[in-house]
């Protein structure tokens, strides 16, 4: 397993220590090969899938936009890791609001108002940054330099109590805490300030 890998696996082990039962909520991944023709398939690009994403989909198949916890729909607070059966959707909605220019951004995280955080590849770059998308204001903002920042930056949320359960059992997160525990992470993104 890559270090990616190895971070993703972090990750969900404290997302099911608040959140029991939230990992298998996920399914069970596909191997390799199968998720690599099916994520070319759906970019439809010639541009690089960023190991982040393979990583995800050979461990988890994601969270389906309607699932039936509730609890245990957000990778994220507002945010779900997008299933692999509805990426494809995910990204047509992206591409309708940005145009096929952007084809070098894939959507990964989801919420409600097709909003997303994306993850960026271009052919030669192996930084494959991550960016907040809202879809009333069409534009990539950079949240992190890499895939490893994003996945140690939340990684850090779970450790540092950012992210905690709302009385109601569901993820929510303390908005001053957030900003500083990702500006001393990402240092000099506007994004975290």
């Amino acid at each position: 397993m890559t270090k990616i890998g190895d971070l993703f696996n972090e990750f969900l082990a404290l997302c099911d220590q608040s959140r029991p039962g939230y990992r298998e909520s996920l399914g069970r991944g596909l191997p390799r090969l199968e998720v690599e023709h099916r994520l070319k398939t759906i970019f439809k690009s010639a541009v690089d899938i960023p190991e982040l994403v393979l990583e995800i989909y050979c461990q988890v198949d994601g969270t389906l936009r309607n699932v039936a916890d509730q609890k245990l729909m957000d990778f994220i607070p507002g945010y779900r890791l997008i299933h692999l059966n509805e990426l494809e959707e995910e990204f047509q909605k992206l591409i309708a609001i940005v145009g096929s220019s952007q084809v070098h951004n894939f959507p990964l995280l989801a919420n409600h108002s097709s909003d997303s955080v994306c993850i960026e590849s271009r052919s030669g770059n192996n930084e494959n940054s991550i960016s907040s998308f809202l879809h009333d204001d069409p534009q990539f903002e950079l949240m992190h330099l890499n895939a490893e920042d994003f996945l140690k930056t939340v990684i850090a949320f779970y450790r540092e109590n950012v992210y905690f359960l709302d009385p109601d059992g569901f993820l929510d997160y303390d908005l001053d805490k957030q900003g500083l525990v990702g500006e001393r992470l990402n240092n000099g993104i506007s994004y975290w300030q």
